[in-house]
């Protein structure tokens, strides 16, 4: 009997855990004579767009030497591939420390989170349905990771360079309330 934390459909307790699980489920599904390049993490930004607000990376990256496979927020049920092949323009954006690939390619079908209800403009409640994607942004932490590499030369290799996008200007930063002097009125 497999233990508590490794049956399928059972809670998995860490990220680790999480990523050893998309890791393994991913390679079992591989095609004949498909090699691994690089796995690794990301997020998976695709709804939102803005790679600042990407997260802790939760989303499990494969880079094959024919496809891109991730998992969102590693569940396995939102599990996502396309063909290298079928990717027709890619566009990076640096963003401070943080490195975004946006990537279009042809429509694919996969399950992710919409809201339950809508009425008007208010959204609210959880469910799932499968939505057909035609780009995908994916988030990395910095622009050298292994994964970010990997799938930036097998691009290169299919003929497809990547437009590079101005990052918007950043705001600046207040000082932190404690750290500004007021003047009071007995001054």
């Amino acid at each position: 009997m497999a233990p508590a934390g490794r049956r399928y459909g059972a809670r998995v307790s860490s990220l680790k855990e999480l990523l050893e699980t998309c890791d393994v489920n991913l390679r079992a599904r591989l095609l004949p004579g498909e090699v691994v390049i690089a796995v690794g993490r990301c997020e998976d930004v695709t709804e939102g767009g803005d790679p600042d607000r990407g997260g802790a990376g939760w989303t499990f990256v494969m880079v094959t030497d024919r496809r891109l496979r991730w998992v969102p927020r590693s569940l396995l049920r939102y599990e996502s591939e396309v063909d290298l092949d079928e990717i027709t323009d890619a566009f990076d954006q640096m963003s401070a420390h943080r490195f975004a690939m946006t990537l279009d390619h042809t429509p694919i079908r996969a399950w992710r989170d919409v809201p339950a209800h809508r009425f008007m403009t208010f959204r609210w409640g959880n469910a799932t349905a499968v939505r057909t994607l035609g780009r995908t942004t994916l988030a990395f932490s910095r622009g050298d990771t292994e994964a970010a590499r990997a799938l930036q030369e097998q691009l290169a290799l299919r003929g497809v360079v990547p437009t590079v996008v101005p990052s918007p200007p950043r705001k600046p930063r207040e000082p932190p309330r404690y750290l500004i002097l007021r003047r009071t009125e007995d001054q």
